[in-house]
């Protein structure tokens, strides 16, 4: 996985500051150590968060972050094809 520690950090208080009981998985270009680069993909898994928290965890990531390519997927279940291979290819944060 190639985020370090503070990056983790910055992600995981970003979301759960807003609802705790989220979920938050790694997925993408990112998880692979051996590749270079690549946006930040993250799938949340939440029955509480949706399109107005995405922009709010958007902005609190560039804030702690610095001016990223983020793709952030809010989801209640990982029932959408696109959902659940995120969910099996992704790490737990």
């Amino acid at each position: 996985m190639r985020l370090n520690k503070g990056e983790i950090e910055a992600i995981t208080e970003s979301i759960k500051d807003i609802d705790r009981d989220a979920k938050i998985y790694l997925f993408g270009s990112r998880i692979d150590d051996s590749m270079r680069g690549g946006d930040i993909d993250l799938l949340i898994i939440s029955q509480k968060l949706g399109y107005e928290d995405n922009i709010k965890i958007r902005q609190r990531l560039y804030e702690k972050l610095g001016e990223q390519k983020i793709h952030i997927i809010i989801a209640k279940d990982t029932k959408k094809a696109f959902v659940n291979c995120a969910y099996k290819e992704g790490i737990l944060l």
